[in-house]
């Protein structure tokens, strides 16, 4: 048994979003995710994706509802292979009002396994802020039951004290065949398509997975971007089962 996970389209951007809508609904349904991670998320472009993307559900607990609300960051499932067993959103900061996490655990309906899915945005402009909040990642882990999947836009490279905090906790790096910097491995573009750069957005895992592939995806559906960073994918199989 195997199954996919992507992340990193960040969607918000309102001077391209009608632009660029189809491309970004192309660009997911493309990948054929089992879990994605979204981040910078609008309830408007949300409910977009949801009418274009029926076999998938959404969880998006927290933040403004209003169509102009502030920035969610969602997962999405197959609901024809998970079915929701509980998910909250958890903030960095006291006021509510700084980045976020959805925290999202997850049954697979074909083994009543549980997995824990972090989707998160970390600070852009502070390594400190960026430290504590993958520390808080850490604690909340610690109460998880199961496999645990964390990703997002961390905004760092793996050599930044949040990225190896959490690698130290026993999360391993579904793309730590990559560089963390240089020509191929930009992951943030800011709607140039530039390939040279860091990579500051991961999926990673924790033990009882087994990486079978993780890559940086280049695609423009429609010859448009989908958004203003490449998605990341990783295929992942739990650990120690057999081959298929």
């Amino acid at each position: 048994m195997t199954f996919n996970v992507r992340t990193a389209l960040g969607l918000d951007g309102w001077d391209l979003w009608w632009l660029r809508r189809r491309s970004t609904v192309g660009a997911i349904a493309g990948l054929v995710p089992d879990v994605a991670g979204l981040q910078e998320v609008r309830p408007v472009q949300m409910r977009y994706l949801a009418r274009r993307l029926p076999g998938y559900g959404f969880v998006s607990p927290g933040r403004a509802r209003r169509r102009w609300g502030g920035e969610q960051c969602p997962v999405l499932f197959r609901a024809d292979r998970f079915k929701v067993a509980g998910a909250e959103a958890r903030w960095f900061d006291a006021d509510r009002q700084g980045r976020m996490a959805t925290v999202a655990r997850l049954v697979d309906l074909e083994d009543g396994c549980e997995l824990t899915v972090v989707n998160t945005h970390f600070d852009h402009r502070s390594a400190q802020r960026r430290a504590a909040s993958a520390a808080a990642v850490v604690g909340w882990l610690a109460e998880a039951p199961g496999p645990c999947v964390v990703m997002g836009d961390l905004n760092a490279p793996v050599g930044e004290a949040s990225v190896v905090h959490l690698l130290e906790a026993g999360l391993a790096d579904a793309l730590g065949h990559l560089p963390a910097r240089g020509p191929g491995a930009a992951t943030a573009h800011a709607f140039t398509g530039r390939l040279d750069g860091a990579r500051i957005d991961h999926i990673l895992v924790s033990g009882d997975h087994e990486v079978l592939e993780g890559s940086i995806v280049h695609d423009r559906p429609r010859g448009r971007l989908p958004s203003d960073h490449w998605p990341v994918m990783a295929r992942l199989r739990p650990a120690g089962s057999p081959r298929r």
